[in-house]
């Protein structure tokens, strides 16, 4: 026997939210509360605690006369906040911001709120805790005889996530002059009363907000402010000489005066008649919805933005061969394949980068473009990829056309989703490839650039993407943007309730939700839904049912929107009685697959689901009066994502194509979404990444989308008006902890250049200041440096999979009993890159066993030698070449003839099996006691760095 239990409205109040559990094998540990020294007081820290429930504390800064009051509000933690709501948003009331300033002024010994004005509603964070600060200053203390101690105030408030900015909600001033109790005043018969509920929490604070507020609303109710308009909603605004007499009153009888048809003066006295509170002076002010909604907290909506960006000249600018047909920029160096380029660098040839054109003439196969040059791309980075002889060489990829680089119009759809594409190849291999777009003219060629020391200085400034605008560089970044809240209705839905609204995918866990509230939420009351099964779709017997009651008619209809001919059936037949309005493109595959394993039917399936549909969608409507066309993409068309290159790409085009509608005057919305949470929308494309798949995705800081917020997302988006949005919640602690941010992130995430004490530094150490791992392990003897390479890898294994350090992870247990997966092994890979400067395949973890194997895998690529001095020589020859790297190239012949020279001799006394200099450390003083000139050549053939 027992009831159900509402778990979400029991958790609410503590914001709590279901924990998954592990599925794969885990190691069990004991936590032990730890014993703790007494704290000191608070009055060694500098701050109070106040006890109040809308402010928390107080800090006294050293050396200034300012003093803050810092709090936190929720609907959570103050449940009758629900009931302050103006267009579905929770408003913190005006009585609440009175209170918290006169307790503040309690703090003071300022009894008087001389004046506080709100500038704008304070609408609260929908999903997150808000903020409160409430700065005073000035000298006064209210404390000395005839002192008044006026001092003004400034409150503000944010989002409780990191990043969040302040915002100036309300000023005024506080003093300790005394205020007269005002008289009954015309009507002190009404008499209100807190809510039993709130009766616990009525002695925390001056007076409850709850209780003014219903005060106030009998004020207005009684007739003595003349009404709001149509839209608006009146607001205390202004308010003058308030004072607190006695404080936990729960009960109160309302008084007031009218001084004009907006202003009042306002007595509250409790049971005996004597005062409470009494407002000198209330003036009610007229407020549009609209301001509600700017006030509402920034949701998280982000625009891309191409900034302009300062990238130094890079001081040894690297040698680019072009890959492919050659252009005449730059360097005349070409290699018909990269194939040939491989072998040429193995040989020693001056080169340093390659530079390979992926653009193409516009034509009007758009949808076979994209195929072909997406299955030119993915071949291309395979190849780049898998040869080893590369390893060292970045590759740029340069387009023209293919990004929008603010309202121009795309002139290189197929080209943008190549660059989509690449973005996950840059995901997967970090710092190897690098994308430019530069600009197309009419006559299909590009501006000549000096493609060399651009590309050079990007790979140098470590930024892989950018564009050339105007003889600018331009750098992709996200930035909060779109609407801060969505309007009760978006009229770009269901501007005719005569009109069809068409969904692909319409039955499908995210269609079904569209549909649902276009029907509920924005009054469409025709659909077309398509999918293809048609009405034998899971799901759709039921969903029409639901729709159909709810007053809508529904058409199922079995149709690949991917097949031109199928859709363009579809469309033509839909009636001029109900004519097609909207669009809503939710239909998409996954099948994923690192790209190094990735084939071209896996390409092909996943750009025909979603970018083909895309494309005929848009040919077949483009001619129709649309008040809507919206486009279901994804992130990572934006950020790229290991193991997804396909749709990356497929959703790079679909960005591009909203943006080359917007550009021609033509509905667009393009929406990149993060992921739906799989526990709420039942399914959906993603749920194949599983439980392990989600946990990694919110470890590397992006939060699952609850299916209310994403709706409510949908909304705003399309009220926005952008062309393309990004709608992906982060969490920005989580991501500066894993420490690998998108570069499009790095702006909304600062990381320290600093590493960790543990373990995930660079292996160079330059960035740092450290002493690089081939430094440190030399310095050791033979038998000391395995235990320092396993900790490494200890440490970057229990940063791949989240645990809390190395000692979770066990040494001889298999990578798979670990839980590692494809994308964990990249993950691994990369760090282990960057800590060991060794360029290591994606399959590292399943060619060794466990984390003990890798470990003496590495020891060994290492080639440290049997004594620690071995490495010495290594070491200078570091040190020398990043010295020459900034030395001049001789040029005359004569010169480079006296260095080849001297540095044959001293390289004869290196090798020589039976010289004195076979010793390590002798070796180390012939390099230490050659010049830069001698060196140079020696280290170009030893590095593959030609001085030709």
């Amino acid at each position: 026997a027992g009831v159900p239990v509402d778990w979400q409205a029991y958790l609410r109040p503590a914001a709590a939210a279901p924990a998954p559990l592990p599925t794969y094998a885990f190691q069990r540990e004991r936590y032990w509360l730890e014993r703790k020294d007494a704290a000191p007081g608070d009055e060694g820290r500098g701050w109070g605690s106040l006890g109040h429930p809308l402010l928390a504390a107080k800090v006294e800064p050293a050396g200034g006369e300012q003093v803050l009051f810092s709090g936190r509000v929720s609907v959570g933690t103050h449940p009758w906040l629900a009931e302050h709501a103006v267009l579905e948003a929770p408003v913190l009331p005006a009585a609440a911001l009175v209170d918290l300033v006169v307790r503040a002024g309690d703090e003071l010994g300022l009894g008087t709120l001389d004046s506080l004005t709100v500038h704008t509603p304070l609408v609260l964070a929908p999903l997150t805790e808000t903020e409160l600060q409430l700065t005073v200053t000035g000298t006064g203390t209210g404390t000395g005889t005839g002192d008044s101690g006026t001092r003004a105030f400034t409150l503000y408030a944010r989002p409780a996530e990191e990043g969040a900015r302040w915002t100036a909600y309300a000023d005024g001033t506080l003093s300790a002059a005394a205020q007269p109790v005002l008289p009954a005043g015309d009507d002190s018969g009404t008499e209100v009363a807190l809510a039993d509920e709130l009766l616990p929490d009525a002695v925390r604070y001056g007076l409850h907000p709850e209780l003014l507020e219903t005060a106030l609303r009998a004020v207005e109710q009684a007739g003595a402010l003349s009404p709001a308009g149509p839209g608006s909603v009146l607001v205390p605004a202004e308010w003058h000489g308030v004072r607190l007499h006695a404080s936990g009153a729960t009960v109160v009888q309302v008084g007031w005066q009218a001084v004009d048809e907006r202003t009042v003066a306002v007595r509250l006295t409790d049971a005996a008649g004597e005062p409470v509170l009494t407002v000198g002076r209330l003036v009610f002010q007229e407020v549009p919805y609209d301001r509600f909604a700017a006030g509402r907290a920034a949701l998280p909506l982000y625009r891309v933005e191409w900034d302009t960006a300062v990238v130094p000249v890079a001081e040894t600018p690297l040698r680019w061969a072009v890959v492919g047909p050659g252009d005449g920029e730059g360097t005349a160096v070409t290699y018909p394949t990269l194939a040939e380029a491989a072998e040429a660098v193995a040989a020693g040839a001056p080169v340093d980068g390659l530079r390979v054109w992926a653009d193409g003439e516009p034509g009007t196969d758009v949808v076979g473009a994209l195929h072909q040059r997406t299955r030119d791309a993915l071949s291309l980075v395979q190849a780049y990829l898998a040869d080893e002889r590369l390893g060292n060489v970045p590759l740029a990829v340069v387009t023209r056309g293919a990004v929008a680089v603010g309202a121009e119009e795309i002139a290189d759809l197929a080209g943008a989703g190549v660059r989509g594409l690449l973005r996950s190849a840059q995901a997967e291999a970090p710092g190897r490839i690098f994308l430019l777009d530069q600009e197309r003219q009419p006559g299909g060629g590009g501006e000549p650039h000096e493609l060399d020391a651009l590309l050079s200085a990007l790979v140098a400034a470590g930024e892989p993407e950018a564009a050339v605008r105007d003889a600018g560089i331009r750098v992709p970044r996200l930035r909060r943007g779109g609407p801060t809240a969505a309007a009760p209705s978006v009229p770009g839905f269901a501007r005719s309730p005569e009109g069809t609204v068409l969904v692909t995918g319409g039955t499908g866990a995210l269609g079904a939700l569209v549909a649902r509230r276009l029907v509920t939420e924005h009054g469409v009351r025709h659909l077309l839904l398509l999918n293809r099964e048609g009405a034998a779709a899971p799901g759709a017997e039921a969903l029409v049912k639901e729709l159909t009651e709810a007053g809508a008619t529904v058409t199922v209809t079995a149709c690949d929107a991917g097949d031109r001919a199928a859709l363009a059936a579809v469309v033509d037949g839909i009636s001029a009685e109900h004519p097609l309005t909207a669009v809503v493109h939710t239909a998409g595959v996954l099948d994923n697959g690192l790209i190094g394993d990735l084939t071209a039917p896996q390409l092909t399936g996943v750009l025909a689901a979603k970018a083909d549909a895309a494309w005929h969608l848009h040919e077949l409507t483009r001619d129709r009066d649309l008040s809507a066309f919206v486009l279901f993409s994804s992130s990572v068309g934006v950020l790229g994502g290991p193991g997804q290159a396909n749709y990356a790409a497929a959703n790079a085009f679909t960005d591009a194509l909203a943006a080359l509608r917007a550009a021609q005057g033509l509905a667009a919305t393009a929406i990149g979404w993060g992921l739906w949470d799989p526990a709420e929308i039942g399914g959906g494309i993603n749920a194949g990444l599983g439980e392990a798949g989600h946990k990694r995705y919110t470890r590397e800081g992006f939060r699952l989308l609850p299916v209310q917020e994403g709706l409510g997302l949908l909304d705003a988006a399309v009220a926005d008006g952008a062309a393309q949005l990004v709608a992906l919640p982060l969490d920005l602690a989580a991501l500066r902890a894993h420490g690998r941010v998108p570069v499009a992130l790095r702006d909304l995430v600062r990381v320290p250049g600093r590493r960790s004490a543990a373990h995930g530094a660079d292996a160079a150490g330059t960035a740092t200041g450290r002493v690089p791992l081939r430094e440190r392990l030399a310095a050791l003897a033979a038998e000391e440096r395995e235990p320092v390479v396993l900790d490494l890898v200890r440490g970057e294994v229990a940063a791949a999979l989240g645990h809390a350090g190395a000692h979770q992870v066990d040494a001889r247990r298999a990578f798979q009993d670990l839980g590692f997966d494809s994308l964990t092994a990249v993950d691994l890979r990369n760090r282990l890159t960057a800590a060991t400067g060794l360029r290591l395949p994606s399959t590292l973890v399943f060619d060794h066993p466990n984390p003990e194997a890798l470990a003496a895998h590495l020891l060994g690529r290492l080639d440290l030698g049997d004594a620690p001095g071995g490495m010495s020589v290594l070491a200078e020859l570091d040190r020398l070449e990043a010295a020459l790297l900034g030395t001049d190239v001789p040029d005359d012949e004569q010169t480079r003839s006296a260095v080849a020279a001297r540095l044959k001799e001293l390289l004869g006394r290196i090798t020589a099996a039976d010289t004195p200099a076979n010793d390590p450390s002798d070796a180390a003083e012939s390099i230490e006691a050659a010049t830069a000139d001698d060196l140079f050549a020696f280290i170009d053939n030893q590095l593959g760095r030609s001085a030709g």
